[in-house]
């Protein structure tokens, strides 16, 4: 029954997969990392409007082996980010930042603002003690009319929270953004030019971020293995 459920969550996020448009609803994206974190997560599946690649060797296996034509779209400096901000200002939409910690936050809200020239209208952290302080912060962005919510808490709670925040009611735009409003904290325009040129990102988040030495050289070769036993699997089912 596990095994089922993993291959109808990859299956609906795989068939949800494009390039970006900016468009009412959720939007998320996955890495082997997160994509795997998903296997189970139907409902999170389901509930997430519109997804897309961030990491370009996932990018190509996916065109390769399901004769996609998609590219690599992540919420950071280097893709979708600026787009969003770009909209959101030319359109004079209140925006919400949620996610990493209190302090930190603030941090990113104010790096952000002054590279995008751009105000946020509501700015906290991801740590929620309760149910109803969480339910304090979904209202507040529908009492401050805030129509795009960018959401860092990492997967599968950053999904869980936009989710949410739809089911209540709210009808806007919501992008998760895994450790971008961390980063941006520090400076924003995480990655050096020469790393993103090149596509090798995962090198300097190493560099950068020794933690993840082992979620890029353990859980992503992992993944991959998955992902073979998986299409296998689809091409007997015909």
């Amino acid at each position: 029954m596990k095994h089922v459920r993993a291959e109808q969550s990859w299956d609906i996020i795989i068939g949800k997969l494009g390039n970006f448009n900016i468009k009412r609803g959720i939007t998320s994206f996955v890495n082997p990392y997160s994509i795997d974190l998903l296997k189970k997560s139907v409902d999170i599946a389901n509930g997430v409007d519109y997804w897309y690649v961030d990491g370009i060797w996932l990018v190509k296996v996916i065109n390769k082996t399901l004769k996609k034509n998609i590219n690599r779209f992540s919420f950071d400096d280097t893709s979708v980010a600026p787009l969003v901000f770009k909209f959101a200002r030319e359109n004079k939409l209140n925006i919400g930042l949620i996610g990493t910690k209190e302090g930190v936050i603030e941090q990113a809200a104010k790096n952000l603002g002054e590279a995008y020239d751009i105000k946020f209208n509501y700015v906290r952290h991801g740590y929620f003690n309760s149910a109803a302080d969480m339910d304090e912060a979904l209202q507040i962005l529908k009492d401050k009319d805030i129509s795009v919510v960018i959401c860092g808490m990492g997967t599968p709670k950053q999904e869980e929270f936009l989710i949410t925040l739809k089911k209540s009611g709210w009808n806007g735009y919501g992008y998760t953004c895994g450790g971008y409003l961390h980063q941006s904290a520090q400076k924003v325009g995480y990655y050096p030019s020469f790393f993103d040129k090149y596509n090798i990102r995962w090198v300097y988040r190493i560099y950068s971020e020794p933690q993840l030495f082992k979620r890029y050289l353990i859980k992503y070769p992992l993944f991959f293995m998955r992902y073979g036993s998986y299409m296998r699997k689809k091409q007997q089912k015909g």
